[in-house]
Order: C-alpha cells, then structure tokens, then sequence
C-alpha cells in the first residue's frame, strides 16, 4: 500500500468515527482534548499518575490554555470518560485516569491505527 492508499483509509476511518461512541467523538473533537486524551492515556498505560499542573505543563499553550484545559477535564470527568481521583499524599492535588471503557477504546484506536499503518511500503 502507497502513502497515498493509506492516507485514504486513514481519512475514511476518521469520517467514519464521527458515528462511533461519545469516547472516539470526544478523542477527535478537538486538537486539545486529542493531546488531553493521548497524555492520560500515556499516564494510565503506565501507570503514572498524571495532575491537572501536569498536563498544564505538558500540553503547549498554543493548543490549550489552563482555564480551557480544566473545562476539557471536567466535561470528560462528567461524562464518564476519565476518573479523577484525590492524590493520596495531598488531597488538594487530582490525578486523572481512562476509565476502563476509554481504556478499551484507545486500545481498539490503537489497532486500528496499526492495521492501516502497518501497509506502508
């Protein structure tokens, strides 16, 4: 498969994502929440405890201020999307995680990933 076939499949997955579940919806609705979505996962999948100090840290300000970065958390908390729980050495800190159906559906984007990149010639 050419970069050009791949690129097809890649566009076509993501249209067709758009009538998948509020998890894929929410993954590619914004370039924030995408990088929102990619940090907590890197974090859950390794076990890592990851704050809201740190995503501010890590995500460039060109893709999301503070105020704009904790609206993306809470509507994700609300919905189900990612647990936010208390750190347990210091309460006033929240640690964030998939939570499991998110988890399995970054690991079928995953795959879906690998399936259509795994043609390039």
């Amino acid at each position: 498969m050419n970069e050009g076939a791949v690129i097809s499949q890649l566009k076509d997955n993501f249209y067709q994502r758009i009538d998948k579940n509020d998890e894929v919806r929410f993954l590619d609705s914004s370039t924030l929440n995408h990088a929102i979505c990619l940090e907590i996962a890197d974090a859950t999948f390794n076990n890592i405890l990851i704050s809201y100090e740190d995503l501010c840290h890590k995500i460039p300000r060109k893709i999301g201020a503070r105020s704009t970065i904790l609206n993306s958390l809470n509507l994700a908390v609300a919905k189900g999307f990612f647990v936010k729980r208390s750190s347990v050495k210091d309460k006033r800190i929240k640690t964030y995680t998939l939570s499991k159906n998110f988890q399995e559906t970054v690991i079928l984007w995953i795959k879906e990933l690998q399936s259509v990149t795994s043609n390039i010639k």
